[in-house]
């Protein structure tokens, strides 16, 4: 079944003709009315999609894997880097996001109990960072982030601060920090 349209030459053609020069622009501005009405559509089968080949002429362009802690050397460094912030920090909290814009619940938690024991920490934005990500896991032995660490020790995570802050333990132990 063809709908016949004519041109200004007077002369009569099918509009499937036609579809092929103008398709696209066609049917990428039906209005809403014109597209839910079966009578104007077209199958899509009949403008099949083109999938976009990437090219390989570099390997700048190839996809890059984000983290490499397959490696034992560069997990090794990653555990350093860790233990020295860890170390050179009296209060280090490893969290997703940072203090003034957390990402997660569990580290705007922890930032929040913090902030209102009125002490200075550092933090490491794990997002930011896949690598530290993983390392800070592996060194703590601890699934889960946000970590806190005070004293170069393993405080813990989000439930266990919270808890410590309920039984006023972490403002004994941050009190130490302190002094």
């Amino acid at each position: 079944m063809f709908r016949l349209v004519a041109s200004r030459s007077k002369s009569i053609r099918p509009i499937a003709s036609c579809v092929d020069s103008f398709a696209a622009r066609a049917f990428s501005r039906q209005s809403s009315a014109v597209a839910a009405s079966s009578q104007y559509q077209i199958p899509t089968s009949a403008f099949p999609l083109h999938q976009r080949q990437f090219s390989s002429s570099h390997d700048d362009f190839s996809p890059q894997k984000k983290h490499n802690l397959d490696g034992n050397e560069n997990e090794s460094e990653i555990i350093k880097m860790i233990d020295s912030h860890v170390k050179a920090n009296n209060i280090m909290l490893y969290m997703k996001g940072s203090p003034s814009q957390p990402m997660c619940g569990f580290s705007a938690t922890v930032v929040q109990i913090l902030k209102s024991t009125g002490c200075d920490f550092a933090s490491v934005n794990v997002l930011d960072y896949p690598d530290v990500r993983e390392g800070v896991k592996k060194y703590a032995q601890w699934p889960t982030i946000p970590q806190l660490y005070v004293n170069g020790e393993f405080v813990g995570g989000c439930d266990i601060i919270k808890d410590m802050h309920e039984s006023g333990e972490l403002k004994e132990l941050l009190e130490e920090v302190k002094e």
